[in-house]
């Protein structure tokens, strides 16, 4: 990446989005999870659009995109975005700008103002909330993690959330940003997630996120949280966070999928090896 371009994006002038790459951003297929880098995911349930944490932005504090983006066409059909939290690699109103205009943002209380930037409709979601569509439920839960655009305090009090989407396919939980705390204990217990689409990151390594994707009881868990943001002048983590560590861990519990790539959402969990 030019240094020029580094240099841009620390004076904070404006990012642009990056450019749309159809031969790596295929129209996300029915019924599954699609992996869109970094901490975003085509959720399809039955044609309903579903889109975790959207930033194709070409740079975001600290990181680059060192790939294109989803062109807009593969995303005309979601109908919600998820935001798990204000920091700007999570939410980028100018992204949220190219999302069709009746398109329902979801998010905590501190990312609403961002949000609200792109003009489309914005909910608030505080710990507790349901909001029902066609086909199901999304459950708003806790994540222990700081909340505003620029907070660096962890709490998990709502300020940042996580998600637990209730459909056909069993429930999918989507954790945000978040360290191993509690949470992942009481999304097993009312929940009892199907699918954990677990953001292993600096947050949430190695043994943590080990831990977190046990304790959360899910059968199938997606790792997310790489694959498209570089810092500075190093490409993007291609694998998660401690692969081989999450693999020898969870075994045929863990789906990871390569940016672009696709999980049927009827697909059967692979019995661990005894």
């Amino acid at each position: 990446m030019p240094a020029t371009l580094v240099l841009v994006s620390m004076t904070g002038c404006a990012a642009t989005i990056s450019t749309p790459d159809p031969d790596v951003f295929t129209a996300p297929p029915r019924d599954a999870i699609t992996f869109w880098g970094h901490a975003c995911c085509y959720i399809d349930l039955g044609g309903f659009g579903i889109v975790t944490d959207p930033v194709f932005n070409s740079w975001t504090v600290g990181r680059n995109r060192k790939v294109g983006s989803p062109p807009a066409a593969s995303y005309a059909a979601a109908r919600i975005i998820l935001l798990s939290h204000a920091h700007d690699d999570h939410l980028s109103a100018k992204t949220i700008a190219t999302f069709p205009e009746s398109t329902l943002v979801l998010c905590p209380e501190p990312a609403m103002t961002h949000a609200a930037a792109a003009g489309r409709p914005v909910r608030v979601m505080k710990l507790g909330d349901v909001h029902e569509f066609s086909g199901g439920r999304i459950h708003a839960v806790a994540a222990h993690h700081p909340g505003s655009r620029r907070g660096i305090d962890a709490e998990d009090d709502g300020r940042a959330l996580g998600y637990v989407i209730e459909s056909a396919y069993g429930a999918i939980y989507y954790s945000g940003d978040t360290d191993l705390f509690a949470g992942f204990a009481e999304v097993a217990a009312r929940f009892a997630p199907r699918i954990l689409i677990l953001n292993v990151n600096g947050h949430l390594k190695g043994e943590d996120a080990v831990d977190a994707a046990r304790v959360s009881g899910a059968e199938i868990v997606v790792p997310a949280h790489h694959g498209v943001y570089g810092f500075w002048f190093w490409g993007p983590r291609r694998r998660p966070r401690d692969a081989e560590l999450l693999e020898r861990s969870l075994g045929p519990t863990l789906h990871v999928l390569d940016v672009g790539a696709s999980l049927p959402l009827r697909v059967a969990a692979t019995p661990a090896a005894p």
